[in-house]
């Protein structure tokens, strides 16, 4: 096709998303002047000027340095792929829907999208086979081929450069036709960076998102869809930490069942911590891992410890669920307060650590599950950690001086032939039951219960659990009624040697020895 001038030169190419093999004939359209766009102008065509829009569910190749505007309402197109060696400018007019976006012949330059007020751009992630790339033919019915015959793979978005959100309210949605997994997530690189966010909606609605840009975090809201996710591992704001909801933005989780979740993994030598504006989840909805399995990283309230980071509250206003990540030798501190109905502590090789500096409440129903391998947990005020299961791991809770840790602790709840974990209390202290059953026992087939210094350790219940001593001053102080089916005394502390302590009793109380 002659004589047409655009502002692009690019390829089209007919891929039917979803379509069986051979069942479309794939078209090769290019571009050639200064007003490339896709309802006809400046694209090859069957007859000069003609002016034929380019077909919906196609691939759309740039050769040369001239922007795109994709301009057919409710357009729908199986990909961009980058063939010039320039950055090169893309233009969202009209509702438009894109498979993959890619520069794998010229990767070290971009498409940069801009998208313009009110509209949405969904991205599918859908690749084309190498079968459909060998085949691709042009206005004229002859085979041009695309990306020289070869595949292009599902969820390559490696040639996203700038996404800019305009100057008014506009939409960026992923909708992937192969939804990724939060193991294998499609990975937005370091040149995926999101301009003018405060006008910005960022919906993921099927399929997990990995991103290495701080931009992302600004913005506006991003909604993350039942079991769909975004990861954040990023560039910092300032030192070492990444601002999440501030300034008026908002990270939501959208559904019914609450299982929209939010990955916020420590960088080394990048974002390591995560300052939070408000709290993350709510309502029942919405799970939040923290992962330091990398370098040790700090999950903030921004207003301070003494200030929810996670969910709001113990009962409605919990997140559904808080799973933290850690690793032999990485720590995780969470500053700030925490409401979650389900907790995960999981390490990936044995005695990694979480500091909780405030308020651990799953709340009545909420449970806690340790995994993976063995980990250390320390609180620092009253906790909750409802039912609780060890996981057949020789994990460690510790409790600060006159703290309350209550919970019902179970050393491995899918083999109760097992016994793992411990619960140590510093000084004085109190280990209570969770349950409003007095028959739930406190805990059930767990190692031991500590009390390693001077002070007064308060026990009621049933517990199944060696006690174990570690100072001349260390007591346990029996409640009335209070059984214990465990040995006094008989293993060194996980940190200490065993001392010559008291237990003393508050009326009538059992220990078996068993």
């Amino acid at each position: 096709s002659a004589g047409l001038v655009t502002a692009s030169t690019a390829t089209i190419v007919a891929s039917f998303a979803g379509s069986a093999m051979g069942a479309a004939i794939q078209q090769n359209r290019t571009t050639n002047a200064d007003a490339t766009t896709v309802d006809g102008a400046g694209f090859d065509q069957t007859a000069v000027l003609a002016n034929v829009a380019v077909p919906l569910n196609a691939v759309i190749t740039a050769n040369v340095h001239k922007g795109i505007n994709l301009n057919t309402p409710a357009g729908s197109f199986n990909g961009l792929f980058l063939n010039t060696a320039n950055n090169l400018a893309v233009t969202v007019s009209e509702d438009t829907t894109l498979g993959f976006i890619t520069n794998v012949v010229n990767n070290a330059n971009f498409f940069n999208l801009t998208l313009n007020a009110g509209k949405t751009l969904t991205i599918t992630g859908q690749g084309i086979t190498n079968v459909q790339a060998a085949a691709t033919k042009n206005a004229q019915n002859v085979v041009v081929q695309v990306n020289n015959g070869a595949a292009i793979e599902n969820n390559d978005l490696q040639g996203v450069g700038t996404i800019d959100f305009g100057a008014a309210a506009s939409t960026l949605v992923f909708n992937l036709t192969n939804p990724t997994t939060q193991k294998a997530p499609l990975i937005l690189g370091d040149n995926a960076v999101i301009v003018n966010g405060a006008n910005g909606t960022l919906n993921v609605t099927n399929g997990f998102i990995k991103v290495s840009s701080k931009s992302f975090a600004t913005v506006n809201a991003i909604n993350i869809g039942d079991g769909q996710g975004i990861i954040f591992n990023t560039d910092a704001n300032n030192a070492n930490a990444l601002n999440l909801q501030a300034g008026g933005t908002a990270i939501n989780f959208n559904g019914t069942d609450g299982t929209g979740r939010l990955v916020l993994v420590s960088k080394n030598a990048a974002a390591t911590d995560f300052n939070v504006t408000g709290s993350l989840g709510g309502n029942l909805k919405g799970i939040i891992e923290f992962n330091t399995v990398a370098v040790d990283g700090q999950l903030k309230a921004n207003a301070g410890p003494a200030n929810a980071v996670i969910g709001t509250n113990n009962g409605a206003g919990r997140a559904a669920g808080f799973v933290v990540s850690v690793d032999n030798g990485k720590v995780a501190t969470i500053d700030g307060q925490v409401y979650a109905k389900d907790m995960v502590i999981q390490s990936a090789n044995a005695v990694g650590q979480v500091n909780f500096r405030h308020i651990v409440d799953v709340g009545t129903d909420g449970t806690t599950a340790f995994k993976t391998a063995a980990s250390k947990v320390a609180i620092t005020q009253n906790s909750n950690f409802g039912t609780t299961d060890f996981g057949n791991l020789a994990a460690q809770i510790t409790v600060p001086n006159t703290m309350t840790l209550k919970g019902n602790f179970t050393g491995d709840a899918s083999n109760p032939g097992n016994t793992a974990g411990v619960i140590t209390f510093d000084a004085n202290g109190t280990l209570a039951s969770a349950s409003a059953d007095a028959n739930v026992a406190v805990t059930n087939n767990i190692t031991a219960i500590e009390a390693s210094g001077a002070g007064v350790v308060q026990l009621s219940g049933t517990h199944a659990a060696e006690l174990r001593l570690g100072n001349a001053g260390s007591v346990f102080k029996l409640a009335d009624g209070t059984v214990i089916n465990g040995k006094v005394n008989q293993t060194a502390l996980v940190a200490g040697a065993l001392a010559a302590g008291t237990i003393t009793l508050d009326g009538s109380a059992t220990i078996t020895g068993e």
